[in-house]
């Protein structure tokens, strides 16, 4: 891509990479740290969600008089050094590549981490001009990621060098860190660097200014056609030649396209995406990431990401291993809402990610997934879930006498729409939910299809018929003749909420829809003024007098935005599934389709590169907001697009993402 001009603009293009275990690398292409998330290594602890942030950036130059730097920061008012100048190129995939041209100079820095293991590797080439030194100065903070660093915290690093690796601990404890410098001199200047900004905290409210501790100086001795490799490993073993290092790498991500079609540049680019949300969770288990950076592993999340982030892709095992570890969690028939991000218990307070469940296993099922496992422990997990919901849980989710899902309780939001400001909700939805009820609809479908394979076929009969006692109320209570449309809650007092809401798309989205073809026509025709945008849809009607066309400022102003309008490119995927629905699944249908993913195929090249937002605003320009890489967003785009262009995955080995 052609690079767009300015510091400002440098900055606002974002980098990711993973490790697969909840740990990253994340910066700007300007290289200057705009977030306080970003960072060479932000390595995870004992879960996917306990992350500490070690080493934020460095100060890079080519050691000569005057010195010719490569490195750029943000101070208050000022930005220094100047090295953003010299970069003449960048590249996203298969990692973060810059060239420098500084006089008769030009370097390469590759930027990757390694998977499975708390490890990034730095990797500097002179591509032309004569020998020259290149200095490195880390730059340390060893703090949580949400956390900022203070020179007043009484705080420091110790270092210990030896054989060609720096061992750095803080002082405080935590995450230690070798730091492999090869052939490298290290030479000793302990200093602070005082008031780093970070400008995208500071618009979201946030605390915005960072002091960091830079113990040493590293000098690279730069060869023409050489390179010279920094590893920067918390891991906990030794780590193999930056060379073997990043062989490994590319001949994985490889192999991570190469599961999907490989002559669709977007589904690649895709594909290679999704792989960074799956993560091991200790001491056996398997989650996913809801979105880098800050963003733990979230139940409903995971499961509306699943068949995007493993179907999609062919990772059943992985899809195999995230259900068995949620399925282990379920308490009273609910699925965690969040794991913890210290490793505690966790948050049960969701009443939609335990059905989403159900979808999650169908499509599993429905791909190949392992048969026995999925219609015996996990088929024995959806069942519980099932008659827990029947019977009634927390939260005051149950079953009412019409067959249909109610739920809520004071000062909590249970279904997607979950935003609280000072503990007051913005989308109150207790009551019915549209999508509530559509889910708990496919749930028992799925499971009587479960049953029914068992040869349980009385208790199959049984569950498809309270289904459809269940679809029955649906229609007669949520279906809207006059609009063609939904209604998004039915309240406990019977009053039908009449905003116009991506919910009601589920009703016909869902494996089982409770639609007829010809009301889900209708009903997709009739929100698509209302919500569709280039980027996604809308979370309320801008015509709505408690729309927000804007999700800015402090957490107050953003969260009383979240679902009153803002746009959400994971809706794209219920959307397309209702309008193959209701239309039919026909040539011209997903040609038309198609056309609606052109906007987030260009967000690929925008924001944090070689992913998709978490939301955007409602308002054009839709500027994009929230997360900068979102799971769901990933996956439901993947999952779409590729049924739209009617690609299957192919047999292939399995792929380790």
């Amino acid at each position: 891509m052609t690079l767009p001009a300015g510091f400002t603009a440098l900055s606002a293009l974002e980098w990711l990479e993973t490790n697969g275990l909840g740990g990253y690398a994340m910066g700007t292409v300007s290289g200057a740290g705009t977030r306080g998330y970003h960072g060479l290594l932000i390595a995870n602890n004992r879960s996917p969600a306990e992350r500490e942030l070690i080493v934020t950036s460095c100060d890079e130059w080519i050691v000569r008089d005057p010195p010719a730097y490569l490195s750029a920061h943000q101070y208050p008012g000022a930005v220094s050094p100047d090295g953003w100048t010299h970069i003449e190129s960048f590249t996203a995939a298969p990692f973060p590549t810059w060239v420098y041209r500084v006089g008769d100079a030009r370097i390469e820095r590759r930027i990757f981490m390694v998977r499975g293991a708390n490890s990034t590797v730095v990797r500097y080439k002179l591509l032309e001009g004569p020998p020259c030194t290149l200095a490195v100065r880390p730059f340390f903070v060893c703090r949580d990621h949400h956390a900022r660093r203070s020179e007043s915290d009484g705080w420091t690093v110790n270092v210990a060098a030896a054989n060609g690796i720096a061992k750095c601990a803080s002082s405080q404890g935590g995450v230690a860190l070798a730091l492999h410098f090869g052939e490298a001199k290290l030479r000793s200047d302990p200093q602070w660097f005082r008031q780093f900004e970070y400008l995208r905290e500071a618009e979201r409210g946030l605390a915005s200014r960072e002091d960091a501790f830079a113990p040493f100086v590293l000098e690279l001795a730069l060869e023409p056609g050489k390179t010279a490799d920094l590893i920067y490993n918390a891991s906990g073993r030794a780590s193999a030649s930056g060379d073997a290092l990043e062989a490994a790498e590319i001949k994985r991500r490889a192999a991570v396209a190469a599961q999907v079609t490989p002559d669709d540049a977007f589904t690649r680019r895709l594909a290679v995406a999704s792989a960074a949300f799956p993560v091991a969770r200790p001491p056996k288990g398997m989650s996913v990431i809801a979105g880098y950076p800050w963003f733990g592993d979230w139940g409903r999340d995971a499961m509306i990401s699943l068949p995007g982030l493993t179907r999609a892709t062919g990772r059943l095992d992985d899809a195999a291993r995230i259900l068995t570890t949620f399925a282990a969690n379920t308490r009273r028939g609910l699925l965690p809402n969040r794991f913890s991000d210290a490793g505690g218990e966790p948050e049960y307070n969701t009443a939609d990610a335990s059905l989403w469940f159900a979808v999650a296993l169908h499509h599993f099922r429905l791909a190949g997934g392992d048969a026995a496992l999925a219609d015996g422990a996990l088929g024995d997990a959806l069942e519980s879930i099932v008659l827990a919901y029947a019977a009634g849980t927390d939260f005051g989710i149950r079953e009412d006498t019409d067959g249909l899902v109610t739920q809520g309780a004071e000062g909590v939001a249970l279904t997607w729409m979950d935003a609280r400001v000072n503990g007051r909700v913005i989308t109150p939805r207790r009551g019915k939910a549209v999508e509530i009820n559509a889910l708990w609809y496919n749930a028992r479908r799925v499971l009587s299809e479960i049953q029914s394979r068992r040869g349980t076929k009385k208790e199959a009969a049984k569950t498809r018929r309270l289904a459809e006692r269940t679809r029955e109320a649906f229609l007669a209570t949520f279906w809207d003749e006059g609009t063609g449309s939904l209604y998004d809650v039915i309240a406990p007092d019977g009053g039908r909420d009449l905003s116009v809401r991506p919910n009601q798309l589920f009703a016909a989205s869902l494996p089982y829809p409770l639609l007829a073809r010809a009301q889900a026509s209708r009903m997709a025709k009739f929100v698509t003024p209302h919500l569709l945008t280039p980027m996604g849809l809308r979370t309320l009607a801008p015509s709505d007098p408690h729309y927000r066309g804007r999700c800015d400022g402090g957490p107050e102003s953003r969260d009383g935005a979240y679902h009153q309008g803002t746009v959400w490119p994971w809706l794209l995927g219920a959307f397309v599934d209702a309008s193959l629905y209701g239309d039919g699944d026909t040539t011209a249908s997903r040609a038309r389709l198609q056309g609606l993913f052109a906007g987030l195929q260009h967000h690929l090249d925008e924001e944090c590169m070689e992913q998709i937002s978490e939301i955007f605003d409602g308002d054009a320009p839709h500027a994009a907001r929230g997360c900068p890489a979102q799971a769901w967003s990933v996956a439901e785009t993947l999952r779409a697009w590729r049924r739209l262009t009617a690609v299957r995955p192919r047999a292939a080995p399995k792929v380790t993402a």
